[in-house]
């Protein structure tokens, strides 16, 4: 049904609207209007979903300079049921537009019949009418003088020429058959009947059409064999195996291939080979309408998503991508002020703020980051003997500034180097000079960590408990037992990010426990100062 809410055209694809859901309507566009924030509650099965994208869509027609819609969801079959709920309300939406253009396509064919019409029937009045009209005799005696016959005869043909004239029928293009809800639109001007672009995105694991990849079982697995194909220093090293095999640029290289047994992503060679050539159509794309479509492109479903965003009027996401720093930073920092962000089920946003912002720490992981630690300091030895200059380089740019160089700005294949901090409270300046030598960064990093081994230590003991302290009271605890400075930890992440690049390593979860102590690090000494916003709790348990 398609209805006026407070002046705006409302479509919604169902025939009864509930007066729950009309009054739910009513103050998510006063909410709209004022340009503020609201709370909206609807017991489950309600259709609070078709009410909020019914509403937003329509509010988006009539105001085209309305932002995206941002659709936040839990889990992935979530994910998936908001594109398909959209996609039904995008096509009744499109099949009225269609409806009303052809009745004023209607209205206006028939004004042109009418207006001929009329000139036609003036015309004819004036023949009657006018006296100089030349009537030859007999049909004026017929009219007059005749007898009842000839008067009768004249009579009905009279009455036949006063009959109306039945007006043409016109008819219109016939009633188009249902068309598919989802995936590239293109009929009735598109998604919506204005040319919607409506995406979801997702992990890689979800989203990724590698056949090889998708074998992998989970989500780090598939991560790190993503990254060993895309990451930059990857496709250089690809680049110049097919420079020495005698390959051109875009001759072989898009699989496992004979050129040093490099191999790189034909979607993502493919994605990047048609550069600005990469753009969507029209249409509503759940996750798997993204792959079957990337796929016929031969191109990456997940990165063609990550730069079509922008494009987009219509994202659908998973709650990190909004509130995880981390990931934020890469795919929501480019959204307009105006965009309309919608959290379905708001009550978990606490939850997972919480967990974006934490660092659990356990005593495995410490001895896991030892390990790592080990492992980066022969790799950083065995660069220095085989390619001083990128250790050389990497040491200029930290000089320079994070900022400055791009290095806290992780390349879009390269999101798990991305940092908890908040953009607004990283530091935009060099890098304190006792943690640019690569050697001694690490050799600063061990001291971290076996400070907190001995941190946990101290709780696990006969006289150990849960201990809880503020960021400030663990940061001058930290300083006055190992001497370390407070500034380089606030780079400790950055810095571990930068080595990591620079080294290339192709699987980053091997090095998780490890980020995860210098991402601690950085937190506490970001945040140190001031309110507490965080608090540090030391278990008997191990973490």
């Amino acid at each position: 049904m398609k209805f006026d809410l407070d002046g705006l055209t409302v479509y919604f694809p169902y025939e009864r609207i509930y007066l729950e859901q009309y009054q739910y309507m009513r103050s998510l566009k006063q909410t709209l209007d004022a340009g503020g924030h609201c709370l909206l509650e609807m017991p489950t099965g309600t259709g609070k979903t078709v009410c909020l994208l019914s509403l937003i869509t329509s509010y988006q027609h009539a105001h085209p300079n309305t932002g995206k819609l941002v659709y936040c969801t839990r889990t992935v079959p979530e994910m998936n049921s908001v594109m398909e709920e959209l996609g039904t309300v995008l096509a009744y939406r499109s099949e009225e537009l269609r409806k009303e253009r052809e009745a004023m396509a209607v209205i206006s064919s028939s004004a042109v019949v009418g207006d001929a019409m009329d000139i036609e029937s003036a015309a004819g009045s004036q023949l009657v009418d006018n006296p100089n009209n030349n009537f030859n005799g007999s049909n004026n005696d017929a009219i007059t003088n005749g007898n009842g016959d000839a008067n009768g005869s004249n009579n009905e043909q009279q009455h036949q020429n006063r009959q109306p004239r039945k007006r043409k029928r016109i008819y219109g293009p016939k009633k188009s058959q249902p068309q598919n809800q989802l995936g590239p639109i293109s009929h009735n001007n598109g998604a919506g009947g204005s040319g919607v672009l409506a995406l979801c995105l997702s992990s890689r694991r979800n989203m990724c059409v590698h056949e090889r990849v998708m074998r992998e079982s989970d989500r780090e697995a598939v991560d790190a064999a993503c990254r060993s194909m895309t990451a930059p220093w990857a496709l250089e090293r690809a680049r110049k195996a097919r420079h020495n095999s005698g390959q051109g640029e875009g001759d072989g290289g898009n699989t496992a291939s004979n050129n040093g047994n490099i191999e790189t992503c034909p979607y993502f060679d493919g994605f990047q080979s048609a550069g600005e050539a990469t753009s969507m159509p029209s249409g509503v794309y759940n996750l798997d309408e993204l792959k079957k479509w990337g796929k016929s492109k031969s191109w990456c479903p997940y990165y063609l998503t990550r730069q079509a965003i922008n494009h987009a009027s219509v994202l659908v996401f998973n709650y990190q991508y909004m509130l995880d720093p981390k990931v934020a930073k890469m795919v929501s920092k480019e959204l307009e002020s105006e965009s309309i962000i919608v959290f379905d089920e708001a009550h978990n946003i606490d939850s997972v703020c919480i967990e974006a912002l934490s660092v659990t720490i356990h005593e495995r992981h410490l001895e896991q980051a030892t390990r790592s630690l080990g492992r980066l300091s022969s790799e950083v030895s065995r660069i220095k003997a085989s390619d001083a200059t990128r250790l050389q380089a990497e040491y200029q740019n930290l000089v320079n500034g994070l900022v400055d160089q791009g290095l806290l700005d992780a390349p879009p294949n390269e999101v798990g180097l991305a940092s908890n901090i908040l953009g607004t409270d990283i530091l935009n300046e060099a890098v304190p000079g006792n943690i640019r030598r690569a050697e001694h960064f690490i050799a600063f990093m061990k001291k971290i960590v076996e400070h907190l081994k001995a941190r946990l230590r101290t709780v696990a003991g006969p006289r150990g408990g849960v201990i809880s302290e503020t960021p400030l009271a663990f940061l001058h605890r930290m300083i006055t037992t190992t001497s370390l400075e407070a500034k380089p930890l606030k780079f400790a992440y950055s810095r571990l990010s930068s080595l990591l690049r620079t080294l290339q390593v192709p699987n980053l979860d091997d090095y998780n426990a490890l980020t995860d102590v210098a991402d601690f690090a950085s937190l506490v000494s970001t945040y140190s100062e001031g309110s507490p916003k965080f608090a540090i709790i030391l278990e008997p348990n191990g973490s």
